[in-house]
């Protein structure tokens, strides 16, 4: 009986300071866009980003839809065998509106992006929620 007791002792001690770890580890792989060299602003307390220019540095194809106010953008993911591209997520985003596609799905932004200067600006977050994430699934 004791025997036991000591057995679930010193797993719960090691699974306690493993855990830890593994949360550390995790954070560590984690992508990280380095917005040091991009003119950010701020609305409302929330910090928005020039969205060409990061996800064109991630890769991304950025193209503008003037008729209806709105950016796209695609991501390739693999070179298949016949040297065509298959696709990543897709993401639509109108300007002054909170409502974004991600392929099909429709989410939501805290802050609307805008255009300031001829350039559209997206909120920080939308870049490391969803474009970042991208990235990591490679």
């Amino acid at each position: 009986m004791k025997t036991w007791k000591k057995v679930i002792t010193v797993t719960v001690v090691a699974c306690t300071l493993a855990l830890p770890t593994l949360a550390s580890a995790e954070e560590m792989m984690k992508s990280k866009f380095d917005y040091s060299g991009v003119q950010t602003i701020t609305q409302d307390g929330t910090q928005l980003v020039p969205l060409r220019q990061v996800a064109e540095s991630l890769g991304f194809k950025v193209t503008w839809n003037g008729e209806n106010r709105s950016v796209t953008l695609m991501k390739s993911t693999m070179m298949m065998e016949d040297k065509s591209m298959a696709m990543g997520t897709g993401y639509t985003i109108r300007i002054d509106s909170k409502t974004f596609k991600a392929g099909d799905m429709d989410n939501m932004l805290m802050t609307a992006p805008m255009i300031v200067n001829d350039m559209t600006y997206v909120p920080k977050e939308f870049v490391d929620t969803y474009l970042l994430k991208e990235m990591m699934m490679k």
